[in-house]
C-alpha cells in the first residue's frame, strides 16, 4: 500500500495569513476556517473540530486579549465564535480575533483569554459546543444582523456571497442561543466547558 493512501497522522494547520478574515463576522470567519481544516485533514481520523459560540441571555460576554479592544485586551461581545481542534493529545484554540498566538493551546487560552467570571450574574458566560461537520453543513446567515436601521452595513461584509445551507434559511440566532433546549449542540457553563476540553 502506498503511503499516499494511508491515513495521515499529522495535523495540517493553516497560517493566520492564509485564512479568510472579516472584522466583526466571527461566525463566518470560523465557518471558513473549520471547512478548511476539515478538508485539509480529511485523511486524518484523529482530528476533531468543535465550533464554540460564547454568549448569554444578556448578550454581553467578556474575553481578554482581543484585537478589537482598546482596554488592555478586554472586549465585550454580544457573542463570539472560535474553533477548537483536538488532535491526539493536543487541544488547540483558533480565535481569529485574539492577540495570542494562532493557534494557542487550550489551557493557555482558558487562562489568558477566557479567565474567570465577573461577579455580576448577568455577565455569566455560556459555551455552545457544535461539531465542526454540523456547523459547516448547517450554518446559514443572510447577514441581516449586520444591517442598521437605515439599511447600511454596521461593518463591511466579507467579499464572498452569504453562507447559506440547503434550506437557505437564516439560522444564526439558533447557534447564538444559549437555551439548553436549542439545537446544534450542548450548552456548558464555564466550569463545564473548561472540564470538557482540559
Amino acid at each position: 500500500m502506498s503511503s499516499e493512501s494511508e491515513p495521515s497522522s499529522s495535523l495540517i494547520i493553516p497560517q493566520r495569513s492564509d485564512c479568510m478574515y472579516t472584522a466583526f463576522f466571527c461566525e463566518e470567519n470560523i465557518w471558513q476556517l473549520t471547512k478548511l481544516i476539515l478538508e485539509t485533514n480529511k485523511s486524518n481520523p484523529n482530528v476533531k473540530c468543535y465550533v464554540i459560540f460564547v454568549s448569554n441571555y444578556a448578550k454581553c460576554v467578556h474575553l481578554w486579549n482581543q484585537n478589537s479592544s482598546h482596554n488592555e485586551g478586554l472586549m465585550f461581545w454580544d457573542y463570539h465564535v472560535f474553533l477548537i481542534v483536538q488532535h491526539l493529545d493536543n487541544t488547540l484554540v483558533f480565535d481569529m480575533d485574539t492577540r495570542l498566538q494562532f493557534p494557542v493551546p487550550f489551557q493557555q487560552y482558558a487562562k489568558e483569554s477566557i479567565r474567570e467570571e465577573f461577579k455580576e450574574s448577568y455577565s455569566k458566560r455560556y459555551f455552545k459546543v457544535v461539531d465542526g461537520d454540523v456547523y459547516v453543513s448547517k450554518f446559514s446567515s443572510d447577514r441581516n444582523h449586520m444591517v442598521d436601521f437605515d439599511g447600511g452595513w454596521m461593518s463591511p461584509p466579507p467579499p464572498y456571497p452569504p453562507i447559506l445551507n440547503e434550506e437557505k434559511v437564516n439560522n444564526l440566532d439558533n447557534f447564538i442561543s444559549m437555551d439548553p433546549s436549542n439545537e446544534f449542540g450542548p450548552v456548558l457553563n464555564l466550569q463545564e466547558f473548561k472540564a470538557r476540553f482540559s
